[in-house]
């Protein structure tokens, strides 16, 4: 299977060529890992998944509803947002809907909140590096003028899925004022915190 990412094509599990005989690569959808890297991926998206029942709730629902096919499943922090903005840390996200999301042949199910594919103008998907492995943010537009962002760890099956067209991006998560000022009063209490420990007496 090919996959497209900017000026670059990657053949699924394939050898990237120009690479050395003995160090193989591995392509997850758009995403070239070597094995560690996807080792360490593939225990994160394990430990999350079970701290949210994610294939318990795929079970459920296919048992629930047999004439339609998941696609994809995953356990996501969700947010609606007034605008299609750009992916930034804020208070959007610690009140964020935390649930599993799942892709179907029909519509996007996560929690409280169902989005019919054919009401969907627009799907995009970013990659996100952080510092506790790679994830990914699924940003969607619907007809109604309705913006959802899903943070989830990375999955293949998104990018192997062929039901929902999707935008392969690379991203970087900004911060939003809110997000600054807290970490700044964090940082803040940490050195008076030092002061008062190891200083003042």
């Amino acid at each position: 299977m090919i996959f497209a990412s900017g000026t670059k094509t990657y053949f699924l599990n394939e050898r990237v060529s120009g690479e050395s005989p003995n160090r193989e690569q591995r392509v997850i959808g758009h995403y070239l890992k070597n094995d560690s890297t996807t080792m360490i991926n593939q225990l994160l998206k394990g430990l999350v998944d079970l701290i949210y029942g994610t294939g318990r709730t795929r079970r459920r629902f296919e048992l629930d509803h047999p004439n339609e096919k998941v696609l994809a499943a995953d356990a996501s922090k969700g947010i609606v947002t007034t605008t299609n903005q750009d992916i930034q840390r804020g208070l959007d996200w610690v009140t964020s809907q935390r649930a599993v999301v799942l892709l179907t042949d029909q519509k996007i199910i996560c929690g409280k909140w169902t989005i019919p594919l054919d009401t969907i103008s627009r799907a995009q998907l970013f990659k996100i590096h952080s510092l506790f492995g790679s994830g990914q943010v699924l940003k969607v537009q619907t007809t109604d003028d309705k913006n959802y962002q899903f943070g989830m760890q990375l999955n293949p099956e998104w990018t192997n899925q062929q039901r929902l067209p999707l935008t392969l991006e690379k991203g970087q998560v900004k911060y939003s004022a809110f997000s600054v000022v807290v970490r700044i009063i964090a940082v803040g209490y940490l050195i008076y915190w030092l002061y008062e420990r190891f200083i003042a007496y």
